[in-house]
């Protein structure tokens, strides 16, 4: 923590003199695991890289290579650095990439964070229709969890984030999703559970039981399982659809997840209804009072539409 915050000081104080191709060398290095072979990759002298990577290292007060005799690895703190490093010059990538937009035809890219959704499908949908209109704006989608879509945006390496409710919005501009997510039961197929129409909260009491990882959502589910929640012999959590259902392929447990038709079309699983029946909702969310690229603004005007 006390170099986490050492580095953030460096970055914010002295960003004007931070010399941001030292941070290129060093992640080259980083890379290749090998300074000489760093220097073939960037074409430049030895001496060049050795001596700023030195300066770096008296800069921050500490070491950020283990220089071994066949190769170099990073220290702790290396680690640490180099994913801020990474972030920086992503940011550096994006903000250079914005402001040479041509301003006579919408161009520039649209980064989005999602779960596996039935939304998502959505999304993509609408994604196609913006890129006829607009056949210049470049998509990048990333697939992962609530959390760490959050801490992307935050980050500002994230424009929009779908994001299963509830959720905490409070930091965030938001507008809900014309799609209805719908809870669902896998299970193996040789399970008692697959040969019902559909679960009751009851029909789980007596299985090994797969639970979301959020503890927002733990507390819809809560609810709809009742005072039986406390009986319940949850074995694993989880946090992506495709993992969950290996796991329940593998007869780890039954799981409870939104239905995609990822699940709906992976082999060795049942996908099973509940009753009654639980339902969700997604929200488009991004930062508020920050300022967007064009083709991230007209693309949310777009899906708000």
């Amino acid at each position: 923590m006390v170099f986490y915050a050492f580095f953030l000081y460096l970055c914010y104080n002295h960003f004007m003199r931070l010399n941001f191709q030292v941070l290129t060398y060093f992640l080259a290095i980083a890379n290749e695991e090998s300074i000489t072979a760093a220097c073939e990759v960037l074409h430049v002298t030895q001496p060049t890289v050795s001596r700023q990577i030195s300066d770096l290292e008296k800069d921050l007060g500490v070491i950020l290579f283990e220089r071994g005799p066949r190769k170099i690895t990073l220290t702790k703190e290396g680690i640490l650095f180099k994913r801020r490093a990474e972030e920086i010059l992503s940011l550096i990538n994006i903000t250079e990439e914005e402001i040479s937009q041509d301003s006579q035809e919408l161009e520039g890219t649209v980064t989005i964070g999602g779960g596996e959704l039935k939304s998502v499908d959505y999304v993509c949908e609408k994604m196609a229709e913006f890129q006829k209109l607009h056949p210049k704006v470049f998509f990048d989608f990333n697939t992962t969890t609530s959390d760490l879509i959050k801490d992307q945006m935050d980050k500002g390496l994230l424009d929009i984030g779908i994001l299963l409710e509830p959720i905490e919005i409070e930091r965030y501009d938001y507008f809900r999703l014309p799609v209805t997510e719908n809870w669902v039961v896998l299970t193996h197929p040789d399970s008692n559970l697959a040969k019902k129409k559909f679960l009751k909260p009851s029909d789980l009491l007596n299985e090994k039981i797969i639970l979301p990882r959020r503890t927002n959502i733990k507390n819809e589910l809560s609810a709809w399982f009742g005072k039986d929640i406390t009986k319940l012999n949850t074995v694993a959590t989880h946090n992506l659809n495709s993992n969950t259902a290996v796991m329940v392929s593998k007869n780890v447990g039954t799981a409870l997840t939104i239905e995609t038709e990822l699940i709906n079309s992976f082999y060795g699983i049942k996908v099973q209804k509940l009753k009654p029946e639980l339902t969700a909702r997604t929200v488009v969310v991004w930062k508020k009072n920050i300022p967007m690229n064009t083709a991230t603004t007209r693309f949310i005007e777009f899906l708000r539409e």
